[in-house]
């Protein structure tokens, strides 16, 4: 009796007393976690919730993450909840990724029942799988309502389905097409290859009409790095008649980089890069050039260059003389060789038969004199003798270029030969307006190509007789910005004024390019001469296509706004071509379509008969017509108010002049003009999907 009455207290106390929680309760993936487990938990013999106890005190594995209570929660999530899909709620029966058999457990004296299989779910996978994707969340500024952004870029233009039979055209076609498509093959300034080297060789193995001409045009300028540079020469080495294609003969031009490619070992294999023996493995290389890395930058004194380890070998030349090459450029480097015998020994150079055939010379560093410790220099015009004496032993010269040279005086200008066709000076301070007039007095009738950039000492003074001394000059190039790296940073020119109120500039009729990029130094009454003089030349110049002139006016803003808004309309109407704009019913020809049916071409010829059409094509051929009609009347009527606009009626029109562009401000001359380009983010500004409604913020609530 005692013993059924204890056992009965005992059953109603278990069934009353409060299940516990899981937050005091331990629970292990290992252990059977049920409903009647808890409900008849104190049922259980304390050896069972001992070894349970254990269970669960075991280390788990590292790879597993232990639930944890206090796992961050955010705003983005009790937002999530409340706007959440009802679909996406994983049901507490549903199998999920983590299931466990539950097996049968014995109880006191008592059958088990079968248990259902239950989903081991921690809180970290219930929160992650009832998050929101990212995209939905809310964020502040951004629409409720977006609309779906259409891509302008991913709209690939519809063509004509017509593909031209490009195998078909000629190697010469071909080649060209492929060698301005790739150029350039070689980032000089990082001595890296750019990706149209690869791009030339997987066109060239595209079909067999394009395997020669994408070769030559690879191999036209081989990119010589220290990696590559060492199998182009194996592969010129070996027998030619074993190969698919002759090698040597393809290769026309060699850009070394003496530093990275000549200086250095390339490996403890490689060793040093033979320069010699790749001159005799190309025999029909015409033009060499051998740079230094720091020759692109432009104003460091004489006493900042720095002289080069490798200096011209004579083995170079003999490779040269022997292989028979006629070079047709060549590049002569002061940081190769000192000044004092580099003269002499180009002199000597210029008398092989390797260089008999010059056309292009280019002259780099060299100086008029050597500066002591001191500073201090002996002044003797020897050396300026001994180059032209070397500059006319070559008879067939018509390009030169001088780059920072000081042995550019009237010493040397005086002595040049008269058949030049193109003189760039770059950088030389001893130019000046005399000398350089001078010359172009007396050797300045053949020259069709004229570039004077960052010259200090060189104003405009000698334009005044541009036309009479360079008659057929094509192409007229002047930069008066300075570069200078010294710490005083000297970038001001070094003459008084640009131009005289009393010097009026002339232009040759032959002129189709003129470049003028920072010119300053004068008052408004100058300025307006010189445009004038261009403005009255109009009529005389009917072969110029490009317009360039970046001025620098110091004069009060309102007298500088009205100038620029005269004059730069003024150029614009006399000299920028306007063409009509193309005629909308002209297109391509359609890939053809299959012929219809005989009662399909009946039914069509008697609509066609009939006179009838729908209405969405008799809209658009009248809209054609209608814009048409209108472009046709904007081109009669430009002409006349062009020239009646601002009083300017008997002004010539040239109108031929593909490029117009005219610059007047008073900015401070700087190496590089920065505009609104160099401000703007590279990605998108975030406005693209703007529908024009402003977003009410009021409506919608709180941001946060």
């Amino acid at each position: 009796m005692s013993s059924s009455m204890r056992s009965s207290r005992q059953r109603t106390s278990s069934l009353s007393r409060p299940i516990r929680t899981s937050r005091t309760r331990v629970q292990s993936y290992l252990e059977d976690s049920s409903s009647d487990d808890r409900r008849n938990e104190d049922t259980d013999s304390d050896e069972e919730r001992s070894r349970r106890v254990s269970l669960s005190l075991r280390p788990r594995s590292s790879n597993r993450v232990p639930v944890s209570y206090r796992e961050e929660s955010t705003d983005d999530d009790f937002e999530q909840s409340s706007n959440e899909d009802p679909s996406a709620v994983v049901p507490v029966e549903a199998p999920t990724r983590y299931t466990y058999p539950f097996p049968q457990s014995a109880t006191n004296g008592t059958s088990s029942r079968p248990r259902l299989d239950r989903t081991v779910k921690t809180r970290s996978q219930t929160r992650r799988s009832k998050r929101a994707p990212a995209k939905n969340r809310l964020e502040l500024g951004r629409p409720l309502n977006k609309r779906p952004k259409v891509q302008a870029d991913d709209m690939l233009p519809v063509g004509s389905g017509v593909i031209p039979p490009w195998h078909t055209l000629p190697y010469h076609i071909l080649f060209d097409i492929f060698f301005r498509a790739s150029f350039p093959l070689m980032d000089e300034k990082t001595a890296t290859r750019n990706s149209s080297a690869q791009w030339l060789a997987s066109v060239a193995l595209l079909c067999r009409a394009f395997h020669e001409p994408a070769l030559a045009a690879l191999y036209h300028s081989p990119p010589l790095i220290p990696i590559k540079c060492h199998a182009l020469l194996n592969l010129l080495c070996q027998p030619q008649e074993t190969l698919s294609t002759n090698y040597r003969n393809k290769i026309q031009e060699l850009h070394v980089d003496v530093e990275t490619l000549l200086l250095h070992k390339s490996g403890p294999t490689l060793g040093y890069f033979e320069l010699p023996k790749l001159i005799e493995k190309t025999p029909q290389v015409k033009k060499v050039r051998l740079y230094h890395k720091d020759d692109f930058i432009v104003g460091l004194a004489p006493w900042q260059i720095q002289r080069s380890k490798w200096v011209y070998p004579e083995s170079l030349f003999e490779s040269m003389n022997s292989s028979l090459i006629h070079v047709r450029s060549w590049d002569w480097n002061s940081r190769f060789m000192e000044t004092k015998q580099l003269i002499p020994f180009l002199l000597g150079k210029h008398y092989d038969p390797a260089f008999r055939g010059l056309r292009e010379l280019r002259l780099l560093h060299v100086a008029s004199e050597d500066i002591d410790h001191d500073g201090s220099a002996e002044p003797s015009n020897e050396r300026e003798v001994i180059l032209a004496t070397a500059i006319k032993e070559l008879p067939y010269l018509h390009r030169l270029e001088f780059s920072e040279c000081s042995i550019v005086n009237e010493h040397l200008l005086l002595n040049m030969p008269s058949t030049l066709t193109s003189l760039t000076i770059n950088n030389c301070d001893e130019v000046t307006t005399s000398n350089l007039s001078a010359f172009l007095a007396a050797h300045g009738q053949h020259l069709r190509e004229l570039n004077l950039s960052h010259n200090r000492h060189l104003s405009m003074s000698f334009v005044v007789g541009l036309a009479e001394f360079c008659q057929v000059l094509e192409r007229f190039k002047m930069d008066i910005s300075m570069h200078d790296w010294s710490s005083y940073h000297d970038v001001e020119p070094h003459f008084r004024e640009l131009l005289s109120s009393s010097e009026v500039p002339t232009w040759p009729a032959t002129l189709q390019e003129i470049e003028l990029i920072q010119l300053r130094k004068w008052d408004d009454t100058t300025a307006e001469i010189f445009f004038t003089s261009l403005i009255d030349s109009a009529r005389e110049l009917p072969n110029l296509r490009r317009l360039i002139i970046s001025a620098i006016l110091k004069i009060g803003w309102r007298d500088r706004a009205s100038f620029r808004e005269k004059w730069i309309g003024r150029m614009e109407r006399v000299f920028l071509r306007r063409s009509p704009p193309p005629n909308p019913e002209l297109h391509s020809l359609r890939k053809g379509t299959p012929q219809p049916d005989q009662n399909d071409a009946a039914s069509q010829s008697e609509a066609h008969h009939s006179g009838l059409s729908t209405p969405s094509k008799r809209k658009s051929a009248r809209l054609a017509k209608r814009k048409h009609s209108e472009a046709e009347d904007n081109v009669e009527l430009s002409a006349p108010d062009r020239a009646s606009y601002g009083g300017d009626g008997d002004l010539f029109i040239q109108g031929m002049c593909d490029i117009v562009m005219v610059r007047i401000d008073n900015l401070r001359p700087t190496e590089l003009q920065f505009n609104e380009q160099d401000f703007l983010d590279d990605e998108l500004s975030g406005d693209e999907d703007w529908n024009g409604n402003d977003f009410d913020a009021s409506a919608a609530g709180h941001a946060w």
